[in-house]
């Protein structure tokens, strides 16, 4: 707290028990506000100050896409209203309520992002945002370390849509079978959207465009456009199904929500393609690893680098829990029979990748181990061929962004 007011901070809230017990002084100009719990308090303050400023809350959670999907929903929106939207990861206890309260008179609707790893988080964070419409996007195998197998997972994120109001509106995945039955439970409005049912909003005819990305003909209520993406894979589909029924339900017209979907571009971390010297390309999906993301992330992969030869380079996939060592086998299984170049793991749970991978039927010459990012960077330097496409996945905590760094300083950038 103290190195917060000598750098400007105007006041802070601090626990009482903490104050006694460390003593700290009164700051003149400053205010010190004592509360049983910090966090309770933030987001009681986030609500109030929500309060003041009244606009829709749009709500997204779910086990994958959240980023994107709010990055889709808020370019839309952003050509009809002023949107305030989730910076960066700030979607927990914590970075929700910061979200929240940058809400300013200009503001016409908030686009936010929930994101959890423990049962009640969402439960507090839909309490302190009060949305008005809202969707999980699909339940999948993610922080299954907190909360035990999928059905935990589809209970915790189910939180979002407790208490919601005959009047609220929520976007429903009609191919997510958990996401389809929870829904079916929640009296209010709701907007269906899937590939594979019948929906209010559908996409048909999912092709791909050679160095392009997905397009698809997105029907909405019966009226139909073609839809050209910069994204590759079908989980890119589905995150713009989301967006579009997101954005309609607020009255963005259908030429609106495809002209916002086709004017997206992929993140850092999470779906963008770099191109080095030489031809070379890499798919940077740095930001988070699950094995269910893995297996979108891959196929999505083999679509953008077509016929050209691909690397993959995986981390650790974390937050898994006691199936660690299983899953991490599975998934180096699994990749092995998506026929390669060669496959580079990286992290604690490499050895449990690489034994699942000759188990699958991959060469073990063409199974690097590297003990650090740099020998990771080294052993794709000493592989890599001009053409060659390079995947690169992981969980956030393995920091797999220095490999993609270091590639860049080895061959620049094409």
């Amino acid at each position: 707290m103290e190195e917060a007011l000598v750098k400007g901070a105007a006041g802070s809230l601090i626990q009482k028990d903490r104050l006694e017990k460390k003593g700290i002084r009164d700051w003149p100009g400053k205010f010190v506000v004592r509360v049983e719990d910090v966090l309770q308090a933030l987001g009681d303050l986030a609500r109030s100050w929500h309060h003041r400023h009244p606009v829709p809350v749009v709500a997204i959670t779910g086990s994958n896409g959240k980023t994107t999907i709010k990055e889709m929903t808020a370019l839309i929106l952003g050509k009809k209203f002023t949107v305030l939207k989730t910076e960066g990861n700030w979607n927990n206890l914590i970075g929700l309520p910061l979200m929240l309260l940058k809400l300013a008179p200009e503001h016409e609707v908030a686009v936010l992002e929930m994101g959890m790893s423990v049962p009640g988080e969402i439960r507090r964070l839909r309490a302190i945002a009060e949305p008005k419409i809202s969707t999980i996007c699909n339940i999948g195998h993610a922080h299954l370390e907190f909360l035990g197998d999928i059905e935990g997972v589809a209970r915790a994120k189910g939180e979002l849509w407790e208490g919601t109001g005959e009047d609220d509106w929520i976007a429903v995945n009609l191919d997510d079978p958990r996401v389809a039955e929870r829904a079916a439970a929640v009296r209010c409005r709701k907007l269906t959207f899937g590939i594979l049912r019948k929906a209010d909003l559908t996409a048909r005819d999912l092709s791909l465009r050679e160095g392009k990305g997905m397009r698809f003909s997105l029907s909405v209520e019966g009226a139909k456009r073609s839809v050209q993406l910069s994204t590759f894979g079908k989980h890119h589909v589905y995150n713009a199904l989301t967006a579009a029924a997101l954005a309609k339900i607020l009255g963005i017209s259908l030429e609106g929500i495809v002209a916002g979907l086709e004017e997206f571009q992929p993140l850092a971390g999470r779906g963008k393609i770099l191109r080095l010297g030489r031809n070379i390309h890499i798919m940077d999906e740095s930001y988070n690893a699950n094995p269910d993301s893995l297996q979108a992330t891959l196929a999505a992969f083999e679509e953008a680098k077509g016929k050209s030869r691909g690397l993959l380079v995986m981390g650790d996939m974390l937050e898994i829990g006691s199936s660690s060592p299983a899953e991490h086998a599975k998934m180096g299984e699994w990749v092995a029979h998506r026929g390669l170049a060669y496959l580079i793991f990286f992290g604690e749970k490499a050895q449990d990748l690489a034994q699942g991978a000759q188990t699958g039927g991959a060469a073990k010459g063409k199974i690097l181990v590297a003990p650090t990012r740099e020998e990771a960077v080294k052993k794709l330097e000493e592989i890599m061929e001009d053409g060659d496409w390079v995947l690169v996945k992981g969980s956030r905590a393995m920091r797999m962004e220095g490999i993609i760094q270091g590639l860049e300083g080895s061959w620049g950038r094409g």
